[in-house]
């Protein structure tokens, strides 16, 4: 009996991270940004043409679009709730956790680095994008 629990509690782990990578799959505009500092919080939600569009292929390729620029890196999605960036030769570049992930929207969290020496301190950045369909760019 416990061989089942664990052969279909395995399944399941794996057929969630199956079902984000493909919800994960195609170009997210950036929404907002929001950043927190030892409980201060501040929101940019200014959209301007310096903020990047992600495209997520199935192959496993991610490019980072801003203005005429990109740039191309690898994704793999762990665990089910891990998002991380990695360049051709498999080197670890950045991680995030996914806080949500479905058809229209994507939020991921990024555990930041003390500014100052000593303890109790918490930063993070937490981003917000939404999913660019071909109805959506079809109406702009």
């Amino acid at each position: 009996m416990k061989k089942v629990v664990i052969v279909f509690l395995l399944m399941s782990v794996l057929t969630r991270c199956v079902s984000k990578e493909k919800q994960i799959q195609g170009t997210w505009k950036t929404d907002s940004i929001s950043n927190f500092v030892n409980g201060f919080t501040q929101v940019n939600n200014s959209q301007d043409e310096h903020w990047s569009h992600f495209e997520y292929t199935k192959e496993g390729a991610v490019f980072e679009r801003r203005k005429q620029e990109f740039r191309k890196s690898n994704y793999k999605i762990l665990k089910s709730d891990s998002l991380v960036y990695i360049d051709s030769a498999g080197t670890f570049l950045s991680g995030y956790k996914i806080l949500k992930l479905d058809d229209h929207q994507l939020v991921l969290k990024k555990i930041q680095k003390p500014y100052l020496p000593g303890k109790n301190q918490q930063l993070y950045e937490v981003r917000f994008f939404s999913k660019i369909t071909s109805d959506s760019t079809a109406s702009k």
